[in-house]
């Protein structure tokens, strides 16, 4: 064979070669779009020879010289690599719940949040784990309208009129927090919604009787320059004579601006229940009664019970001869408040209970404020203080 035929047998071959590849039916100096230069580096990274390396090394300096195009991966890519649970290894990646039947996307439109029922008893179907109800949110107490009493704190409420009388109209009569010295010569009293502290004399001078129903009669009185103060109360002490309990009476005023310019009220005080006092009542599930007269009309009998525990509540009653009504409401520390919801049919307007959880066992009381509206009677406000209603088993009776 000679040399020409050769070279025709080469040219043959390279035929096809040069037909499926545009990049070489080119010159080397003819430009190329950058898609045709991926094209081409992407068959020179499998076939070296399938173009001239000063072909290549253009390539790869025109496509690095190209300003980068940013698009969305395609949705498997993106799950891929925002979802370490998406891929086949889910199962055995410690970043993953397990072979569940079903998994969280990666990357979803937030859920809508839960209807929390009217019930706090009740149990949605928003989800099991093992078979037991997933624990609904608790809906938060109202704020106490005179603010919280903290647990194992002097805690007490008082009422507010004009003059030495301690009763007034009810649209005239506000409430306050009232303060009482343990041995009961002096008292402090912060109006409700600000105003001037109310401050007894310091140092009034104080006598205690007992009573026949485990109260004793506090009366305190004191008077320095045209300064005068002074409490009638009933009260409860300790083994040391401190006061633990007291209600009813409280007075203060100047005698050379007149009787008018004095204030008085009733009032109910004590030292809030302590919190390891709290904890073991709710951690026993124990339900407590109450009962007692109001101060300012003291023909008003109140009863309460309190149900301790995880979620504690408390209802109640308020009897008069000429009205009565219901409420209901949470339990927060020693803090009692009402709910709007759980008053009786009767009670309209912007109407409240408040309270605080006194004394530890053996000495427990309430003292508390209604400030309600009643069909018919109208406008009622009283402050009392409740005692713990304890059964007496007789004895010499077998079980």
């Amino acid at each position: 064979m000679n040399k020409l035929s050769v070279a025709g047998l080469v040219m043959a071959a390279m035929l096809p070669l040069l037909s499926a590849s545009p990049a070489l039916a080119q010159s080397t100096d003819v430009a190329r779009s950058d898609q045709d230069c991926a094209a081409l580096l992407e068959r020179w990274a499998t076939d070296p020879k399938v173009a001239p390396r000063q072909v290549i090394n253009a390539c790869k300096d025109q496509l690095a010289s190209a300003a980068p195009v940013t698009s969305p991966l395609p949705a498997p890519v993106q799950a891929a690599r925002l979802d370490p649970c998406a891929g086949p290894g889910a199962a055995d990646s410690v970043l993953c719940w397990g072979p569940w039947s079903a998994l969280a996307p990666a990357a979803a439109a937030a859920a809508a949040l839960p209807q929390i029922p009217d019930s706090i008893n009740d149990c949605a179907d928003l989800g099991r784990i093992a078979d037991q109800c997933v624990p609904l949110l608790v809906p938060l107490a109202p704020e106490p309208p005179l603010g919280s009493c903290p647990p194992g704190t002097p805690c007490g409420f008082a009422t507010i009129v004009a003059g030495v009388t301690s009763s007034g109209d009810v649209e005239d009569t506000a409430f306050g927090r009232i303060t009482v010295a343990p041995d009961g010569s002096q008292f402090s009293i912060e109006p409700e919604g600000g105003g001037s502290t109310i401050n007894s004399v310091r140092g009034m001078n104080t006598t205690i009787t007992p009573r026949d129903d485990g109260y004793g009669n506090l009366r305190a009185t004191g008077q320095v320059g045209d300064e005068q103060s002074r409490l009638v109360a009933r009260v409860v002490q300790d083994d040391d004579g401190d006061l633990l309990l007291a209600a009813d009476v409280w007075s203060h005023g100047n005698r050379s601006a007149g009787p008018a310019n004095a204030q008085s009220g009733y009032f109910a005080w004590g030292t809030t229940t302590s919190q390891a006092g709290l904890d073991a009542l709710n951690a026993g599930n124990v339900s407590l009664n109450f009962s007692g007269p109001m101060s300012v009309d003291n023909s008003t009998i109140a009863a309460m019970t309190l149900n301790l525990g995880a979620s504690p509540t408390w209802t109640g009653t308020w009897t008069n001869p000429a009205w009565n009504f219901g409420a209901g409401g949470s339990i927060s520390g020693a803090d009692l408040i009402s709910r709007p919801d759980q008053f009786s049919s009767n009670v309209t307007g912007n109407s409240f209970v408040q309270g605080a959880l006194l004394g530890e066992a053996g000495n427990r009381g309430i003292a508390h404020i209604i400030d309600v509206t009643l069909n018919g009677p109208g406008r009622i406000k009283d402050v009392g203080l409740l005692r713990e209603s304890i059964a007496v088993i007789p004895t010499g009776i077998q079980p």
